[in-house]
């Protein structure tokens, strides 16, 4: 009869009550972006003048003084005249400069951080009802042993 109740609770003892699943899910990301662009532009552009205007004139003034003499030029005859000759010779050189500078910059800065953690942990517990069968039927088979072994 003892081998019998130990064997019994020695297999009681295999069972649980309850079992337990577990899942655990990690997510980690880190995701750093750190960029600096500079751009920049220098521009020079020089406009230079070189312009040349050259000018000749010739004048020739005759005024007359008395008009009963000739007066004779090469071939042509003039009567009693005063004659001035002019002659102008002018030449005009443009040679200015214009000079324009120009600078631009142009800056792009990215910053990205992004930082994630996610610890994930589910415990899934089932309930196990055989055992509690087993430990009602512990009360009734010693019952059962009780009554036919002391008979």
């Amino acid at each position: 009869m003892a081998k019998h109740l130990i064997l019994l609770l020695l297999s009681l003892s295999l069972f649980s009550c309850a079992s337990k699943k577990v899942a655990v899910n990690k997510i980690q990301i880190e995701t750093r972006i750190d960029s600096v662009a500079v751009e920049k532009k220098d521009s020079v552009s020089v406009k230079q003048n070189a312009i040349s205007i050259k000018e000749d004139i010739d004048e020739v003034e005759i005024v007359p003084i008395d008009s009963t003499q000739p007066m004779i030029i090469g071939d042509k005859k003039y009567y009693n005249a005063i004659v001035r000759l002019k002659k102008i010779r002018r030449q005009v050189v443009d040679t200015s400069k214009i000079t324009v500078s120009q600078s631009s910059e142009k800056k792009v800065i990215v910053k990205k951080d992004l930082k994630s953690k996610v610890f994930d942990k589910k415990v899934e517990k089932k309930a196990n009802y055989w055992v509690l069968l087993w430990l009602l039927f512990i009360p009734i088979t010693w019952f059962v042993l009780r009554r036919f072994t002391l008979k």
